[in-house]
């Protein structure tokens, strides 16, 4: 497996659960703690999943996504977002920008495991 994905969110007990849950599967992560340091991240390296905060200091994860999906480069890379924004419009901003699929903070991690494998299934098999 050995996939790469990045989590960009400013809290770092989160990052820090992530990661833990993310190893044990085997996966390699990467975090960043606000936006901008995100999209440094991806400009050196490419991921194969990026886990999105919406509410960020410094860009926050619209900017982000609007950002990553106007790129050719970086328009494929499926991108969940973890955010605490239970508004249906917030949703419905995410994935009308881009974002692979939209998960309400609090979650289980199992849940967010399940659609990280999910989301990166249908990734493998479009690059067939």
């Amino acid at each position: 497996m050995n996939e790469k994905i990045l989590v960009i969110d400013d809290s770092p007990t989160l990052r820090k659960l992530l990661r833990f849950y993310l190893k044990k599967r085997g996966y390699s992560v990467n975090e960043a703690n606000n936006g901008e340091a995100g999209l440094q991240a991806i400009a050196r390296e490419m991921f194969d999943l990026i886990i999105l905060d919406m509410n960020m200091p410094v860009k926050g994860g619209l900017e982000v996504l609007e950002t990553l999906k106007k790129d050719k480069k970086y328009f494929s890379i499926p991108i969940l977002i973890l955010s605490a924004d239970k508004e249906e419009e917030s949703k419905a901003a995410g994935i009308a920008f881009g974002a692979s699929y939209y998960l309400t903070k609090p979650f289980k991690p199992e849940e967010v495991i399940a659609r990280i494998e999910d989301i990166l299934a249908e990734r493998r098999k479009s690059v067939k």
